[in-house]
């Protein structure tokens, strides 16, 4: 990236990442252990901006390497790949001797051109984003290397100013992230409210004895049939898939409360006939037994499509509502018999048999439609509330790079 971006004020200056660092470094690769001599920092070890010292593993190493490693006061450290490729930290009050993962970079500021705080907030620029976004775009995993940092350039403000921007961008963006904290707080609350009222309706442990007398308990087997993907040679394999035809519904494609489309995979109607079971109807409820655990919806328009391998078909019986089971499938209640019958195994899973011992209180038919309708109503007042909560967080994040782009132009 060697062009200027734009017009910069008089005694600011250009200058490239390689020329601000007095070095640009990858990690050291090994793998993490519990019991090493230093703490190794990784990708997955920075969260929203932080680091959990306490939670980083640790690495066996010789002291010459954890001498070329080490991590001091004011280095940043980048992501090189995966999702959060491009995002940095501003390393502040490490451990002695915390080195950093080969998944990392490392930039040693030249602090007699460069204030590290000041360089660390051009990294979070919209300037500095795009050409993130540029370098990563059309590969298969968005990454990062050293020389592709090395060759950004930084728009570079006299010394004086640059402490003049730090102080005012300290004082503008720590109130925003204040605001956005409390938001966040009440959109948590938010959903913790509906939650609540799911268990009014689905209540666990202590207090679920008057559920007996006024509804009565029975097993989702009682109220349900289960029907799990055709296993045999006939089950659609990635190799099947084709454009357009019949959809194969997956995990990924069970959204908030109904299937999504997008992202769906098809099968010819010759191989969906060739299908003994697994096939969808309208109203079918689809419960992910594996990998993403406890996932669910309802086929609310798709009345032929077929079930992939991690799911299970829940089909109600005569007078008990989708919409019923689903809401119980999402509650508290339903978690703890998750927890209780999962295997345990590296992948958390079920079977449809487990599954099926799960209790749930069942009440009339005009009983459950009355709790259904409370629940939707309450829901829809629960989304309304969320959706103004997230549109202010997005204001404030729209506001956070509207102040960042303008002190890096010299408008601050």
């Amino acid at each position: 990236m060697e062009q200027v971006l734009y017009q910069l004020p008089d005694g600011w200056k250009w200058i490239s990442i390689k020329k601000l660092s007095r070095n640009i470094q990858y990690g050291h690769t090994a793998k993490a252990e519990s019991s090493g001599n230093a703490k190794f920092l990784r990708i997955t070890d920075i969260q929203d901006g932080k680091i959990d010292w306490q939670g980083v593993p640790t690495v066996s190493l010789e002291e010459k390497e954890i001498r070329k490693y080490a991590l001091n006061d004011n280095d940043l450290v980048f992501a090189r790949s995966g999702a959060t490729a491009g995002k940095s930290i501003l390393i502040k009050g490490a451990p002695r001797d915390a080195v950093f993962a080969s998944y990392l970079i490392r930039i040693v500021p030249d602090q007699e051109q460069v204030i590290p705080e000041y360089l660390s907030y051009f990294f979070l620029t919209p300037a500095y984003w795009e050409v993130v976004g540029l370098n990563a775009a059309g590969a298969a995993q968005p990454n990062i290397n050293g020389t592709k940092l090395s060759e950004f350039i930084v728009p570079v403000a006299p010394v004086e100013e640059q402490r003049r921007i730090i102080k005012k961008l300290d004082e503008l963006l720590t109130r925003i992230d204040a605001a956005i904290e409390h938001l966040q707080e009440s959109v948590t609350l938010a959903d913790a409210l509906y939650a609540s009222e799911l268990n009014e309706v689905f209540p666990s442990g202590a207090g679920t004895e008057h559920l007996t007398e006024n509804f009565g308990w029975v097993s989702l087997s009682d109220v349900c049939t289960f029907e799990n993907g055709d296993r045999g040679k006939n089950y659609p394999s990635k190799l099947a898939f084709v454009s357009e035809g019949i959809p194969v519904v997956s995990a990924g494609n069970l959204g908030e409360r109904y299937i999504e489309r997008k992202g769906l995979n098809y099968i010819t109607p010759e191989r969906y006939d060739l299908l003994r079971s697994g096939r969808i109807r309208i109203g079918d409820i689809l419960f992910c037994l594996r990998g993403s655990l406890g996932k669910v919806a309802i086929s609310q328009d798709i009345d032929e499509g077929v079930i992939a391998s991690s799911l299970v078909i829940i089909r109600p019986k005569d007078d008990v509502l989708s919409e019923y089971i689903y809401k119980y499938l999402k509650s508290t209640l339903c978690q703890q018999f998750i927890s209780h019958y999962n295997n345990g195994a590296a992948q958390p899973n079920l079977s449809a048999k487990s599954l099926g011992k799960f209790m749930l209180p069942l009440p009339s038919a005009d009983q459950q439609k009355a709790i259904v309708e409370g629940l939707d109503s309450k829901y829809k007042l629960n989304q309304k509330l969320l959706g103004s909560l997230n549109s202010k967080i997005l204001s404030l994040r729209g506001l956070q790079a509207s102040i960042l782009d303008s002190a890096f132009k010299g408008d601050l």
